[in-house]
């Protein structure tokens, strides 16, 4: 064998070397987390009664609490980290966090990308439109226009009624998509019930309502982690049951909420 194909397969080795440590690096173990003393967490925000802004400014609420728990529960810091609808993938996918806890549902398109845990909430997603607009078929829709988070799964839902004339309109988080329907861009929106009754009442818009004839779906909220982070998931996993049959999910529901988690027991899967 020749200097040359050794060289060679130095050169091989050591790539493989160094795919081998940076995959190793990239790993999110529990042993990562806690030996750095600190977990980031991405919170949705701009979703009251889920949240809302303590006396120095900074986001608190039900998402916060439950980082908080989080990190509490593996004996670190935690790092709050905001998030809307269209970044909270990108904060994950980049490491900017290590996980959310941002409303996300466990479609099976977010399951390619990430690994997404057991539910630890349940949501009511319903239209918000005037009283005086009659909804009580998906054809109340026709020649409407509807605004929605951009990506979300009521812009999935929404998007695929094929109703005529109904036209989508995308904003970058559930703030934008309803302040929408408050100043007339639009004629509805696609909504949480509780975030939607909160906002009617707290703003005193009467002349809105949630149209319970129409639902669009119940479903569930799960947090989300990187691919690479099977021991975090698990963990996690462990802590939503912990945390809802100690009846800790619970209170921290009612808390903020006003109301118990939507749907009794939450699943697993």
């Amino acid at each position: 064998m020749t200097l040359k194909f050794f060289g060679q397969l130095a050169a091989v080795a050591g790539i493989a070397a160094a795919i081998a440590v940076s995959t190793a690096a990239s790993a999110q173990s529990i042993a990562d987390i806690t030996g750095k003393g600190r977990i980031s967490i991405g919170v949705l925000t701009g979703i009251p009664p889920y949240d809302t802004t303590d006396a120095s400014g900074k986001t608190d609420g039900f998402l916060v609490d439950l980082a908080k728990d989080v990190a509490k529960n593996l004996g670190v810091e935690v790092d709050v980290v905001p998030v809307n609808n269209a970044s909270r993938a990108a904060a994950l996918e980049s490491g900017r966090v290590d996980m959310l806890i941002a409303h996300m549902t466990a479609t099976p398109e977010r399951a390619k990308t990430f690994l997404m845990t057991n539910p630890y909430g349940a949501y009511e997603m319903r239209f918000v439109a005037a009283k005086d607009l009659p909804l009580t078929s998906l054809e109340g829709l026709a020649g409407k226009r509807v605004s929605v988070p951009r990506g979300s799964t009521q812009d999935v839902a929404v998007s695929g009624y094929g109703v005529e004339g109904l036209e989508v309109v995308r904003f970058d988080d559930d703030a934008l998509a309803m302040q929408a329907l408050v100043s007339g861009q639009v004629d509805a929106t696609a909504a949480v019930a509780t975030v939607a009754n909160d906002i009617i009442a707290k703003r005193n818009l009467s002349n809105l309502e949630v149209k319970n004839d129409v639902p669009i779906f119940t479903l569930y909220w799960s947090m989300a982690v990187r691919k690479d982070a099977q021991e975090l998931h698990q963990w996690l996993n462990n802590f939503i049951y912990y945390s809802e049959v100690t009846g800790r999910l619970g209170q921290l529901h009612e808390k903020w909420v006003g109301v118990p988690i939507p749907g009794g027991k939450l699943p697993t899967f």
